[in-house]
């Protein structure tokens, strides 16, 4: 990859023409470290803006990079639509940027991003921001979350697709995945032992639940056939979906 970093260049400003004289604003910026180019944009700005100083960015200068270096997307609560999140990659591959992961606090930008393929991050810049409360709503997917991609949302997470072995779903609260469960899922990340994991097919690479790690079953789950892992009496159990409904029933009853 050949990436230069810690004393690469900075990125040039735009003419003060450009941003005005005595007024402080924000602007698209990057910086490098060991993990490749990372690109932060405005939240301030309207996306035309944006649009246009990332262009000028890349064209005013020889990039520091050589070879076609990995990018994260930092855009906090900017919310980036499936086909203009497909327009800044497209710009970026240009200038030889490869976008593989995508920082943000919000959902519509996560959700277009995980549907593009690239790995998403919503929990780390929420930790750091005391307020407002961490958004623990439900994160929706529609896509496949494949291998070196990382889903983290400090709520529950339901995916429509499968989860392939060498990826990963990381959630506050529950998992649903309506497909084949085949990596990493760790729901109740922050503690929550009363979460559970859903699977049309299960055959992890890895369960967790809370503090609680599981061995994957010897034998992968009956084709569609809904299974729940859910923690009790101190141990991660797993059940079939009509099973698990019929215990926690039971137990409703009994209290």
């Amino acid at each position: 990859m050949g990436l230069l970093v810690g004393n690469s260049p900075p990125f040039p400003k735009a003419p003060a023409s450009s941003i005005g004289v005595g007024a402080a604003k924000e602007s698209v910026y990057f910086r490098s470290d060991a993990q490749g180019i990372h690109l932060h944009l405005p939240t301030t700005l309207a996306w035309e803006e944006v649009w246009d100083e990332l262009v000028w960015q890349l064209r005013s200068r020889k990039s520091y990079w050589t070879g076609v270096a990995p990018l994260t997307l930092w855009c906090q609560e900017r919310e980036l639509e499936l086909p203009t999140l497909q327009a800044l990659a497209v710009l970026l591959a240009q200038h030889r940027l490869q976008l593989w992961r995508v920082q943000t606090r919000s959902r519509t930008t996560a959700i277009a991003a995980a549907t593009l393929g690239y790995s998403v991050e919503q929990s780390s810049l929420l930790e750091v921001v005391p307020s407002p409360p961490p958004d623990t709503a439900p994160l929706y997917l529609r896509s496949t979350v494949r291998s070196g991609m990382s889903v983290r949302h400090r709520g529950s997470v339901f995916l429509l697709g499968d989860l392939n072995p060498g990826g990963e779903i990381v959630a506050g609260g529950d998992i649903w995945v309506w497909g084949r469960l085949r990596g990493l899922a760790h729901a109740g990340a922050e503690g929550d032992r009363s979460a559970v994991i859903l699977a049309l097919q299960l055959e992890p690479t890895q369960l967790r639940i809370a503090d609680q790690v599981a061995r994957p079953p010897e034998s992968g789950s009956p084709c569609n056939t809904p299974e729940v892992v859910y923690w009790q009496d101190g141990a991660i159990c797993i059940a079939s979906l009509q099973e698990f409904l019929r215990r926690r029933a039971w137990a409703e009853l009994s209290s």
